[in-house]
Parts: structure tokens; C-alpha cells; sequence
């Protein structure tokens, strides 16, 4: 659905799996439904070159958070990994995941609108 909306018509193998999901985007995309999410591989808890020009900490991170019982989405965050640290909790250094922080009271206030830095 985030390739097709940024104007990808066919989702190729390329563009899903390594990381970042959708490389010339530098854009890892994240869909959880519950309170943990996994960073997988990589985390920006800790900077790693990625390539010449973006690091863990550079790359984009797009987290939907979903509804367990519906599958909706009820908010989604985009920011830098530099930035995921201000509004996650990073539970341990190993295993590479993180915890919301941001109560969906922040959200519902918000419920239909598009907002930048509220």
C-alpha cells in the first residue's frame, strides 16, 4: 500500500525485503499491531553505514500502527532513525525493537487531518 502510494504501480522483489523496504526511498516501513515493534536487522539505536550517502540513523522509518481486531490503520509516524528514539522506547540493544510511546489519545485528536511537527 506505501509503494503504491508513493507512485509504484507494480511492486517488484527489489523494492520489498533488504533494508531499507523501498531503497531508492531510503524508506523502511514498519506495520505493527501490537506494543513492540521489531526493527529487524538493523536498529538506529546504533549507527551503521549503510552506504555512501545513508546510515541507520539517516534512513526514513514509516510505522504504521494498526488495530489488532481490524487490521486499520490508526496512525502512522514517518521520521529519521536519528529521531525514533524521541518518541520509542528501545526495549534492549540485541534484539532490536521498540516500544510505542505515544499514547493514541495524541492521535485521536489528530483523527482525519495531516499534520507536521503538531
Amino acid at each position: 500500500m506505501v509503494a503504491y502510494q508513493l507512485g509504484y504501480r507494480k511492486v517488484q522483489d527489489g523494492l520489498e525485503g533488504g533494508y531499507p523496504d523501498i531503497r531508492n526511498q531510503m524508506l523502511e516501513i514498519k506495520v505493527q499491531d501490537s506494543p513492540t515493534i521489531d526493527l529487524g536487522r538493523y536498529s538506529p539505536q546504533f549507527e551503521e553505514q549503510i552506504n555512501n550517502n545513508f546510515t541507520t540513523r539517516t534512513i526514513r522509518y514509516l510505522i504504521a500502527l494498526t488495530n489488532c481486531v481490524n487490521g486499520a490503520i490508526d496512525a502512522l509516524i514517518i521520521c529519521p532513525g536519528e529521531e525514533l528514539g524521541k518518541y520509542f522506547t528501545y526495549v534492549a540493544e540485541k534484539s532490536f525493537k521498540c516500544q510505542k510511546s505515544i499514547p493514541m489519545s495524541f492521535f485521536e485528536q489528530y483523527k482525519g487531518d495531516v499534520v507536521f511537527n503538531p
